[in-house]
């Protein structure tokens, strides 16, 4: 079976460099991309992003929120390291986000909207269509919605149809994957229960085989 079409990214929030790198390679074969985080660029150094880049395309999640200039260099530098994509927040406005692009054009912008955590509903979910409008203005790539709150999802889906929405919070953080595909998310991002599994290939081989039922919206192009 062609496995290409995955809608898995996996979220390598682990803090050693051979790690990483074991696990990436392990589970590949059933996923699109993988998402570093801070944790692991610290630890690990930038070079990260060129090494992982190796086995898959990397979005950095990097939740970038600062002024245009600021967000113009380290987009200079994740790029050069061989990045795809990158994750901003877009409460600081569309100028910034769209600095980003502008910086690099080719870059894939997705921007956070909504979160997946319990505190997103003391500010952001109240302000997701503020949001929504910001980053339509910036006209970035795509939005990261929670794959754990399944009417925010839907909603956002509703009010961005044509917009590659990546979806944390399933797994670990309770969301179901099958369920987040099916409320409108192109890609579900999926860390803990596959990097804490015991098996980690055969976790992601059975995530997949269950995401293949449902059709599929679109291609996250390159």
């Amino acid at each position: 079976m062609d496995k290409s079409d995955s809608r898995i990214i996996l979220a390598l929030d682990v803090l050693e460099k051979e790690r990483a790198i074991q696990i990436s390679s392990e589970i590949s074969e059933y996923i699109s991309f993988i998402k570093i985080n801070w944790p692991l660029i610290l630890s690990a150094g930038v070079g990260i992003i060129s090494d992982i880049s190796r086995i898959k395309p990397v979005i950095c999640d990097l939740k970038l929120a600062d002024i245009p200039n600021t967000h113009r260099l380290i987009t200079g530098i994740i790029k050069r390291s061989g990045a795809y994509g990158v994750i901003a927040h877009s409460f600081v406005g569309s100028d910034s986000l769209q600095e980003i692009s502008k910086t690099e054009p080719s870059l894939k912008v997705f921007s956070v909207v909504a979160m997946s955590h319990k505190g997103a509903s003391e500010l952001m979910d109240q302000q997701v269509d503020k949001l929504i409008r910001i980053s339509k203005d910036a006209n970035v790539y795509g939005v990261v919605a929670p794959a754990n709150n399944l009417e925010m999802l839907k909603y956002i889906r509703s009010k961005l149809p044509d917009k590659v929405i990546i979806s944390p919070g399933a797994g670990a953080q309770g969301g179901d994957p099958v369920k987040a595909i099916s409320a409108g998310a192109d890609f579900v991002i999926i860390g803990r229960s596959l990097y804490e599994s015991s098996h980690p290939g055969q976790e992601a081989e059975e995530i997949y085989e269950r995401l293949c039922t449902i059709p599929k919206r679109r291609p996250l192009s390159n």
